[in-house]
């Protein structure tokens, strides 16, 4: 199966590492308030 919004990238140099660890990180953060997730949507469990 295919994930949507799914890309490989090439890590090329070291800012480029960087921003890649940066957002592996952070993104976990933003599942609060992703569209995506039903407790954002105010479904129910």
């Amino acid at each position: 199966m295919w994930q949507r919004n799914y890309y490989e990238h090439i890590v090329r140099n070291d800012e480029s590492l960087y921003e890649i660890e940066e957002y592996i990180l952070n993104n976990p953060l933003n599942w609060a308030m992703d569209k995506e997730n039903p407790s954002a949507r105010g479904d129910k469990p």
